[in-house]
């Protein structure tokens, strides 16, 4: 079987590995919540599973339905037996494959299991290859489900096609480079730290920095202040830097706290790139637009569609 299948509908590139990603999540649900997400499954993004409710189901470009099926003991207890590790901020991923599970705890017991599909777009990052030439310095902004981690899958593996083996990503969900010790081919060239705690990120960022010499390092989710601290070390170690973060906006971007240290005294990537909606962006030069914000002027960035 070829590695690059047809994208679903509403999709334009192919996806790496779209058959084999698919089979590994369905080997964790229930027999019968598999009859009922297989019309849908290429177009699936997140499934929720309630004891006691019905199958809650989202598709590209939809709403949360409610599928006619109801969720019971045993469907959860099937889900535990499959999923019974899981780290210290209750997600987990599936060996191989970018797909997340999340789970809601009540008295130590499970209350219910979220499902998040990961795909991995062959040529989302080809928008963006005349920046990385320029700079592979990239911070992507955008709320949650908009596509931030599916874009930064395609920034890295186009990046290291320029820097093989030096493009160090540092994965704590699984999502990025795939989980278990095997990664993803999704992300090429590039070379995966897994981080097992969430609290480790930061540690794991700056001992990456300082034992892979990475030309490039690559961090999802930077939310936090020591995150943000050990980025800082990373730029003044000589790496360059690509991330994402949660916001909309260049002057909410200044106002968090957490990431003064990515804007203070300067910016420490080079591009901005802030997501308008699912799949637009707006790119900036970082420290012309953060100096236009700061003195009262709207800042010019060019328009990318992927």
């Amino acid at each position: 079987m070829s590695a690059l299948e047809v994208a679903p509908q509403g999709h334009r590139y192919p996806i790496i590995n779209q058959q084999e990603d698919l089979r590994a999540l369905l080997s964790f649900l229930p027999q019968d919540i598999q009859a009922q997400i297989k019309p849908v499954l290429y177009d699936l993004e997140e499934l929720k599973i309630i004891e006691d409710q019905p199958l809650w189901v989202l598709t590209s470009g939809e709403v949360y339905k409610a599928f006619p099926l109801k969720i019971t003991f045993d469907h959860m207890t099937f889900i535990g037996s499959k999923c019974k590790t899981f780290r210290d901020d209750n997600r987990r991923g599936i060996d191989r494959t970018g797909h997340r599970i999340s789970r809601v705890l009540s008295a130590g017991a499970p209350l219910s299991y979220t499902f998040r599909v990961g795909r991995y777009f062959d040529g989302i990052g080809e928008p963006f290859r005349k920046f990385i030439e320029v700079n592979p310095s990239f911070l992507l902004v955008g709320e949650a489900g908009t596509g931030k981690t599916t874009t930064l899958r395609g920034l890295i593996k186009v990046t290291a096609e320029y820097y093989p083996m030096q493009v160090v990503v540092v994965d704590t969900s699984g999502e990025v480079g795939g989980s278990g010790k095997i990664q993803h081919p999704g992300i090429g060239q590039a070379h995966i730290i897994p981080v097992e705690n969430k609290a480790l990120q930061a540690l794991l960022m700056e001992e990456a920095v300082k034992n892979q010499n990475p030309r490039v390092l690559a961090v999802d989710e930077i939310n936090r202040l020591a995150e943000a601290e050990a980025i800082v070390v990373g730029k003044t170690n000589g790496a360059r830097l690509i991330g994402t973060t949660h916001g909309a906006t260049i002057p909410g971007l200044l106002a968090n706290k957490n990431l003064t240290p990515l804007f203070d005294p300067e910016p420490v990537f080079h591009w901005l790139v802030i997501t308008e909606r699912r799949g637009q962006y707006r790119v900036y030069r970082a420290a012309e637009a953060v100096a236009a914000v700061r003195a009262g002027r709207v800042p010019e960035g060019e328009v990318v569609y992927v």
